[in-house]
C-alpha cells in the first residue's frame, strides 16, 4: 500500500481541516451558513468527562470537503478535493489521531470518526499538531531538499501529488526501464501537449523510486537560467569539490559538468524543457542535452517537453539507454473521477462521455479548467454548457484565446502581472504594481471576476497560475509590447511593468531573458537598431505632453528596452519630467542625462562603496518583527548600515565616513544599538545607533592603550559589556564598552591577528593568528588558556557555534578545522576541505546547522555542522569573500567581497536573492609611456585609460570584460607598442596599443598576480603572484621562461634594473630578493633586510647602484644593490607607503601612502624635499615623467595629479567620467537623501 502524501502541502490541508472543523464546534467561525452546515454534518465534543478532548465528526465525505471549501477563498487560501481528503484523514489514522468508528469502511460514502486532540482550545490544537508534524512526518516528495541537501523549485517546493489521476500502466513501465533494464536508462523523455500531466507523472515516479538515488534534482525551466549558470549550480550541487571561475567559458563548464555526472549517480528532472530551446539566449542548451545524451556516465536524466528535443531525436533508436513515452489522454472513467472530486455536476452519460474525450481529449488540465468554466457561468449544469457550441479545442492556443477576449482590461492586467512575476504574488503587490484605470473597481474584484474565467492557483494568500499559461501569457506580453511600441497606443505597458526590481534578482534576470530581449528582437526586425533607437526616444517625447498619472509604466519600461539596445550606456538621454518606475540603474552608465523633475518609483541605484571588507548583522527588532541591521565596512574607509526588510530585501539607511583608510571589521552588538569598527588606520571606534539611526561616536581608546598596527577584527561579548579587538601588532585587547578602559592586552601570538570571537557565556575568547595557532583565553583573567595547532597556514578567522560546544577555523592552508570543546579540552574533529584558495571567513548559522565559509578562489561554501558535507557552492563571484554572516534566523547568508558586491543567499533555495554592486574608478597605477607625452592608468571600473599628458584628455581606452576585474598595476613596454596589466584573476593580459587587441599568458601562477614589470628591451616580462613565486615571460612567446620560488609569503612588487640582468622583488614575508636573470640559477643573489611590514613597491635608481622599496611599516628605505647595506630609512607617512619611484637623476624619492600624501625625499641627505597633500584618499602609485619634471600620482578618490616636481605645484588633475557625470536630478520626487547623496558623488547635480 502506498504512504499518504506527507509534503508541505498537505500539512496546511489537514492543519485547515482541523482549524476549520474546531472554529465550527467552538462557535469561533464568522460563516454566515452555520446553520446549514449544522444540518449537513454532525461536530460534536465527546460527553464522556474523560474523554472531553475528543472531537467526533459524522458526515459525507464530498460534504466534508464543500465544509472546507466554502471559507478557503476567505481564510488560508487552501482548497480540498476528495482525495486530499482522504489522504489527511489517512495520515491522522496512522498518526493515531483518528479513530474511525465505521463499522463498514469499503465503500462506504458516511464518515463517521473521533479525533483524539490535545485540547478543546484551537490554538492549542493547531500548535500540538505543528509540534506532532516536525516529530511525525515521512519524507515524501516534497521532502527531497532534506534527504538531497537541495531542491530546486520555482516555489521553493516540487509540485503537489497528492492528487494525480490514472498513470497506474505508465508509472509500472517507467519503473522497468529504472529496475528491469540493464544497465538502466539514461534518458527518459515524457512528451504530450501542455495540460496532460507530464510534470505530476514524473513526480510520482520520483517519489517511488527516489531511494535508488544518493541525489535527486528537480529543475523547472518555466524560470530558466541561462545554459552557463545551470551548469554550474547543478555541477556544485551533484559535487563538493568542484568550484568554477566566473571567467571559465562554456566548454570548460560542460565538459566539468559531464566528469561529474559520471563519477556521482544522480536523478536530474529536467521539467518542460521546451521552453527554453526558442529562446536565442539559450542555445548552448542545445550542447547540454547532446552531451548528457552521448556520454557515458551512472546518472538518469528525465525531461518532459510537448515534442521531443531536436537534439535527442537521434538517441530514440538507441532502446537500451534511452526510453520517450508520449502521454494519452486520460480514460472516460478517470475523468469522470477529476470532475466528481471537483463538485456535482448534471448531465446525462453521453454528455459526460462527449465532455471528457471530444471536448477534453482527457487532458486533465482541459477538464479541470472547463469544469471550473461550468460551475462559475452554467451552474454545473453539463448540457447548458455544450450549448454553447463551438467546443472542440484543436488547438491549446484556441481555448486560451477564447478565453483572452472575454478578459476586461483589469483582468488581462492582473493575468499578466502573475506571468510577468512567474512565482506567487500576493494581492498587496497585485495592487502595488498595477496601474490602471479601474472603473471603481477593486483589484480583488477583478481576480473575483477574473477566477471565473481562469483557473487560477491560490497558495496560502499568494495567487499565481499554471506554467501553461504563464508560458502563454508570457507570448501575449511580448506580441502586444511589441505591437504597442509600434503603433504609440498604449495599454499593457502602461498598466504592468515587463520586469520588477521588487523580485529577487535570479527573477529580474529571468524576466529580461524571456520578456525584454524577445521584444528588441521583434522591434530590431521590424525598425533596424539604429531606427529602433529613435522609435523608443520618440515614445518618450511623446509622453512628456500627457498627465503624469495617465503614463503609469510606459516610460519605465521604454528605459528598460533602450538599456537592452544600448547595452547600459545610455549617455545623454532626457528622462525629464517622467514617472519612471521598476529600473534597475545600479549597472547602468547615465552620463549627460536628464532626470530633472522625473518621479521615480521603485527603482534601483548604484552604490559607491567600494570593496566589502567587513559585514556583521544584528538580531531581529523587536518593535519590527523579522527586520534587522546590517553593517559593511569597505576599501574607502566608509560604513553603510542597511535594514533587511521582512522579504530579504536591503534598504540603505545610511553610510558615513569612519576611518581613514580600509575598514577591516565591524561588529554590531546583538540588539543593534552598538556598532564597533576597527581600521587601516590602527583607531577603534564604538558607534551609538538611535532609534531613528544617528550616528554618535562615543568611545576612543586613550593613545597609552591603542594598537601600534592596523585593527583586523572587532567583537561583542553576548551581554555587550566588552569588546575584543586584534590587531597586526600581534596583539588582542579586551575593552570595557561602557568605560573604553582597556581592561586586558593579550601577548603570545607571533604574527598579526586576524580574527577574534568571545564563546557564548562570554568568559572566553577565542583568536586566530598568521603564526597557524589559535589561541584560547580567559576574559576575566586574560590569560591564554589553550594553543591550538594544526593548521598549516595563517588562520585568518574562527567562530563558535551558538550553543559553545564547536569552534570552527578558517586558514590560508584551504581548510576549516571543527574543534570539540568538552569541559574545557579542545580536539580537532573534522577537516573540512573543498575550498581551492585561502579561506578568510566563516561563520556558523545560529541555529547551529550550517557553517558558512567565504574563500579567496571567490567562492561561498555551505556545510552541514551534522554530517561535515558541503551541502552547495555558490559562485559568481569575481574577487575573494572576505566577510560572510547568517540572518538572525539562520534563513539567509549575507556575504561581502572585494568585488564590491553584497549578496543575499536563501539557503532555503540557494538562489541569490538580491546582490547590491558598488561602483568606483580609484586609480590603482600609472605609468608614462618611454617618450613622457602618454600616461596610463588602470583603474577600479575595469579599464586602462591612456591620456594626452600635454592635454589632459582621454585617447584610448582599453577595457577588461567583466565587470569586477580589479585591474593592480599597468607597465608600458620600451617600444610603447604594449601594454601589461595584472589582476587578481592569476593571468597577465597583454594589450597592443594599435590594434587594441588582448593576449594572456598562460595561467600558470596559482593565486593573483599582484606585479607585474617589463625588461629595458621589452622582450621579457616578470611578474610577482600570492602563491608566492616570481616567474619570467618570453614577452613574443607567451611562455614562463624561469620560475623563482624562495620567498616564504605573496610577492607584491617586482621590476628589472636599468641594464636588465637583475631583477629585485619585495615580499609580504618583509624581505627584498635580487636575482640574475641571465642563467640557470634559480637561487636569489641577495635578501634585504630590515622592514617589520609587507613590502609594497620596490624600484631601482636610473644608474642601477641603489634599491628603494616601501613597506606597510611606514617606511620608504633605499639600499645598496651591490652589498644589501641599508644607506637610508625614510620615516614620515602615517599609514602604509603604497609606492616608491626615482627621478631620473636619481637624486629624488618619491613615496605615496595611505595617509593620501606624497613624500618626495631628497636621497642623499635624507630630507623631506615637497609634501604634496591634494589628494582626500590613499595614493597608490607614483612616476616620474622620462624627463623628470613631472610626477604622476593615482588615487584612491579616483583622481591622476601631474605635479611639476621643481614647485610642487599641481599642474593638472585628471578624471574620467563618473557613472552620473552631469546628469541632472534637479526636482526629482521619490529618491530619499541617502540616494540623491549617491547620485551626486557620482557626478550628478541637482542645480547650477
Amino acid at each position: 500500500m502506498p504512504r499518504p502524501n506527507t509534503s508541505e502541502t498537505v500539512k496546511k490541508q489537514i492543519r485547515f481541516l482541523l482549524e476549520r472543523l474546531l472554529t465550527h464546534v467552538n462557535n469561533e467561525s464568522s460563516e454566515q451558513d452555520y446553520d446549514y452546515w449544522e444540518k449537513k454534518l454532525s461536530v460534536r465534543w465527546s460527553k464522556d468527562a474523560k474523554k472531553s478532548t475528543n472531537l467526533i465528526v459524522q458526515t459525507e465525505l464530498k460534504v466534508l470537503v464543500n465544509f472546507c471549501n466554502e471559507i478557503a477563498h476567505r481564510r488560508s487560501g487552501v482548497r480540498l478535493t476528495v482525495d486530499h481528503m482522504r489522504n489527511c484523514l489517512k495520515i491522522l489514522k496512522e498518526w493515531e489521531i483518528l479513530a474511525d468508528n465505521r463499522a463498514k469502511t469499503q465503500g462506504s460514502l458516511q464518515w463517521h470518526f473521533t479525533l483524539n486532540l490535545w485540547s478543546k482550545i484551537t490554538e492549542q490544537n493547531l500548535k500540538k499538531f505543528e509540534e506532532e508534524w516536525d516529530k511525525r512526518k515521512s519524507p515524501g516528495l516534497e521532502n527531497l531538499s532534506v534527504k538531497t541537501e537541495i531542491n530546486y523549485d520555482n516555489f521553493g517546493l516540487i509540485p503537489d501529488i497528492s492528487q494525480i489521476y490514472g498513470r497506474e500502466k505508465e508509472l509500472i513501465l517507467l519503473k522497468q526501464k529504472f529496475f528491469q533494464n540493464s544497465p538502466p536508462c539514461k534518458i527518459i523523455g515524457i512528451f504530450g501537449i501542455a495540460g496532460i500531466g507530464k510534470t505530476s507523472l514524473v513526480c510520482k515516479l520520483i517519489e517511488q523510486i527516489q531511494e535508488e538515488f544518493p541525489r535527486v534534482i528537480y529543475w523547472s525551466f518555466l524560470n530558466p537560467p541561462l545554459p552557463l549558470e545551470f551548469l554550474e549550480n547543478i555541477s556544485n550541487i551533484i559535487s563538493e569539490n568542484i568550484s568554477f571561475k566566473t571567467e571559465d567559458k562554456f566548454k570548460i563548464k560542460l565538459i566539468k559538468f559531464i566528469k561529474i555526472l559520471a563519477k556521482s549517480r544522480c536523478l536530474l528532472f529536467l521539467d518542460n524543457i521546451d521552453a527554453i530551446i526558442e529562446y536565442e539566449n539559450y542555445r548552448e542548451y542545445s550542447e547540454i542535452l547532446q552531451a548528457i545524451g552521448q556520454s557515458k556516465h551512472n546518472s538518469c536524466l528525465i525531461i518532459t517537453s510537448r515534442k521531443i528535443p531536436q537534439e535527442l531525436e537521434s538517441l530514440a533508436g538507441n532502446k537500451t539507454s534511452t526510453y520517450f513515452l508520449e502521454l494519452q489522454g486520460l480514460d472516460y472513467q478517470t475523468g469522470r473521477q477529476i470532475l466528481g472530486d471537483i463538485d456535482t455536476f448534471h448531465g446525462t452519460e453521453d454528455e459526460w462521455q462527449f465532455l471528457i474525450q471530444q471536448v477534453c481529449y482527457g487532458n486533465p488540465l482541459f477538464i479541470k479548467s472547463i469544469a471550473h468554466h461550468i460551475q462559475q457561468v452554467h451552474h454545473n449544469n453539463l448540457a447548458d454548457f455544450l450549448l454553447t457550441g463551438n467546443l472542440l479545442i484543436e488547438k491549446i492556443e484556441s481555448i486560451l484565446n477564447s478565453y483572452f477576449q472575454q478578459l476586461s482590461n483589469l483582468e488581462k492586467a492582473i493575468i499578466f502581472e502573475l506571468a510577468i512575476n512567474r512565482n506567487p504574488v500576493s494581492l498587496s503587490e497585485l495592487e502595488h504594481n498595477i496601474i490602471i484605470e479601474t472603473d471603481g473597481k477593486s483589484i480583488q474584484e477583478g481576480i473575483r471576476s477574473l477566477s471565473s474565467k481562469i483557473l487560477l492557483d491560490k497558495k496560502d494568500d499568494y495567487l499565481t497560475i499554471h506554467p501553461l499559461l504563464i508560458e502563454y501569457f508570457t507570448q501575449k506580453i511580448i506580441t502586444i509590447a511589441t505591437e504597442e511600441i509600434k503603433t504609440e497606443n498604449f495599454q499593457l505597458l502602461r498598466s504592468n511593468s515587463l520586469t520588477k526590481t521588487t523580485v529577487p534578482d535570479y527573477l529580474r534576470k529571468i524576466q529580461i531573458n524571456v520578456i525584454l530581449h524577445p521584444i528588441i528582437k521583434n522591434l530590431i526586425h521590424d525598425f533596424q537598431e539604429n531606427n529602433l533607437e529613435r522609435k523608443l526616444i520618440d515614445c518618450l517625447k511623446t509622453l512628456k505632453h500627457q498627465p503624469s498619472g495617465q503614463i503609469g509604466s510606459i516610460a519605465g519600461n521604454i528605459i528598460n528596452l533602450l538599456n537592452i539596445l544600448k547595452n547600459g550606456h545610455l549617455i545623454g538621454y532626457d528622462f525629464s519630467h517622467l514617472p519612471i518606475r521598476q529600473v534597475d540603474f545600479s549597472n547602468i552608465r547615465l552620463n549627460q542625462v536628464d532626470f530633472s523633475y522625473s518621479q521615480f518609483f521603485d527603482c534601483i541605484f548604484p552604490q559607491t562603496c567600494g570593496s566589502i571588507l567587513s559585514i556583521s548583522c544584528s538580531q531581529f527588532d523587536p518593535s519590527l518583527p523579522r527586520e534587522y541591521l546590517l553593517a559593511t565596512g569597505d576599501s574607502h574607509g566608509m560604513i553603510y548600515l542597511w535594514k533587511v526588510k521582512q522579504d530579504g530585501k536591503l534598504e540603505l539607511s545610511k553610510s558615513f565616513p569612519a576611518h581613514g583608510s580600509w575598514v577591516w571589521s565591524v561588529a554590531l552588538n546583538s540588539e543593534g544599538q552598538l556598532l564597533a569598527s576597527g581600521g587601516q588606520d590602527g583607531i577603534i571606534k564604538i558607534w551609538s545607533i538611535t532609534t531613528n539611526l544617528s550616528i554618535n561616536c562615543h568611545s576612543l581608546p586613550h593613545p597609552s592603550q591603542k594598537h601600534h598596527a592596523p585593527i583586523r577584527a572587532v567583537a561583542f561579548s553576548a551581554d555587550s559589556k566588552f569588546l575584543a579587538t586584534g590587531s597586526e601588532d600581534k596583539t588582542i585587547k579586551i575593552w570595557s564598552v561602557e568605560t573604553g578602559e582597556c581592561l586586558h592586552t593579550l601577548e603570545g601570538h607571533q604574527e598579526r591577528v586576524g580574527g577574534v570571537t568571545f564563546s557564548p557565556n562570554g568568559q572566553l575568547l577565542a583568536s586566530g593568528s598568521a603564526d597557524k595557532t589559535i589561541k584560547i583565553w580567559s576574559v576575566d583573567t586574560g590569560k591564554c588558556l589553550h594553543t591550538l595547532t594544526g593548521h598549516q597556514d595563517w588562520v585568518w578567522q574562527v567562530a563558535f557555534s551558538s550553543d559553545g560546544q564547536l569552534l570552527a577555523s578558517g586558514s590560508g592552508d584551504k581548510t576549516i578545522k571543527i574543534w570539540s570543546i568538552i569541559e574545557g579540552e579542545y580536539q580537532n574533529i573534522d577537516t573540512l576541505e573543498g575550498h581551492e584558495s585561502w579561506i578568510w571567513s566563516i561563520a556558523f548559522s545560529p541555529d547551529g546547522q550550517y557553517i558558512a565559509s567565504g574563500s579567496e578562489d571567490f567562492t561561498l561554501r555551505l556545510w552541514s555542522v551534522k554530517t561535515r558535507k558541503c551541502l552547495q557552492c555558490f559562485g559568481g563571484y569575481g574577487n575573494r569573500l572576505s566577510s560572510i554572516t547568517f540572518s538572525p534566523d539562520s534563513q539567509y547568508i549575507l556575504s561581502g567581497s572585494i568585488d564590491r558586491s553584497i549578496r543575499l543567499w536563501s539557503i532555503k533555495n540557494h538562489k541569490c536573492l538580491q546582490q547590491i554592486n558598488g561602483h568606483t574608478d580609484w586609480i590603482c597605477s600609472v605609468a608614462f609611456s618611454p617618450d613622457g607625452k602618454t600616461l596610463i592608468s588602470g583603474s577600479g571600473d575595469q579599464t586602462i585609460r591612456l591620456w594626452s599628458v600635454e592635454s589632459g584628455e582621454v585617447i584610448q581606452i582599453l577595457q577588461e570584460k567583466y565587470y569586477w576585474v580589479l585591474l593592480y598595476q599597468v607597465a608600458v613596454s620600451a617600444n610603447s607598442q604594449l601594454i601589461a596589466s595584472t589582476s587578481h584573476d592569476n593571468i597577465i593580459k597583454l594589450w597592443d596599443i594599435k590594434t587594441d587587441e588582448k593576449y594572456t599568458f598562460a595561467p600558470e601562477h596559482q593565486k593573483r598576480v599582484w606585479s607585474i614589470a617589463f625588461s629595458p628591451n621589452s622582450q621579457i616580462l616578470v611578474s610577482g603572484s600570492g602563491d608566492n613565486s616570481v616567474k619570467l615571460w618570453s614577452v613574443p612567446r607567451g611562455f614562463c621562461l624561469k620560475t623563482f620560488e624562495e620567498h616564504q609569503a605573496w610577492v607584491l612588487s617586482v621590476t628589472f634594473s636599468p641594464d636588465g640582468r637583475l631583477i629585485a622583488t619585495g615580499s609580504e614575508d618583509r624581505t627584498i630578493k635580487l636575482w640574475s636573470i641571465e642563467d640557470d640559477m634559480t637561487q636569489s643573489l641577495r635578501t634585504f633586510k630590515g622592514h617589520q611590514g609587507r613590502i609594497w613597491s620596490v624600484v631601482f635608481s636610473s644608474d642601477g647602484q641603489r634599491l628603494a622599496s616601501s613597506s606597510d611599516d611606514q617606511t620608504v628605505k633605499v639600499w645598496q644593490v651591490k652589498d644589501g647595506r641599508l644607506i637610508n630609512s625614510f620615516e614620515g607617512h602615517k599609514s602604509w607607503v603604497w609606492s616608491v619611484a626615482f627621478s631620473p637623476d636619481g637624486k629624488l624619492l618619491a613615496s605615496g601612502g595611505d595617509d593620501a600624501t606624497i613624500r618626495i625625499w631628497d636621497v642623499e641627505t635624507g630630507q623631506l624635499h615637497q609634501l604634496l597633500c591634494e589628494h582626500t584618499k590613499s595614493v597608490r602609485s607614483v612616476c616620474f615623467s622620462p624627463n623628470g619634471n613631472t610626477l604622476a600620482s593615482a588615487s584612491e578618490d579616483e583622481t591622476i595629479k601631474l605635479w611639476n616636481q621643481k614647485t610642487g605645484e599641481c599642474q593638472n588633475t585628471l578624471r574620467s567620467p563618473r557613472l552620473y557625470e552631469q546628469t541632472n536630478i534637479k526636482g526629482v520626487e521619490g529618491l530619499n537623501y541617502e540616494t540623491i547623496n549617491t547620485m551626486k558623488i557620482l557626478g550628478a547635480f541637482l542645480s547650477r
